[in-house]
């Protein structure tokens, strides 16, 4: 194998694990969104309950 095909062959193979790299930081990217934005709804969710607790309380209602 030439030098220049050896080269050729490397850079393919760089190019694949870089792309196999950029997607599974991609993957990992999207993992982190979903999991801010499932904490952020538990947030609310958490905030609707307690003003639901503090409005019955305030209202006297069981």
């Amino acid at each position: 194998m030439s030098n220049v095909e050896q080269e050729a062959d490397n850079s393919k193979r760089n190019s694949e694990e870089s792309d196999v790299m950029l997607k599974n930081q991609q993957m990992v990217r999207v993992q982190q969104m979903a999991t801010v934005e499932w904490i952020q709804q538990k947030r609310k969710d958490k905030d609707s309950a307690d003003d639901m607790r503090s409005w019955r309380l305030q209202n006297d209602v069981a």
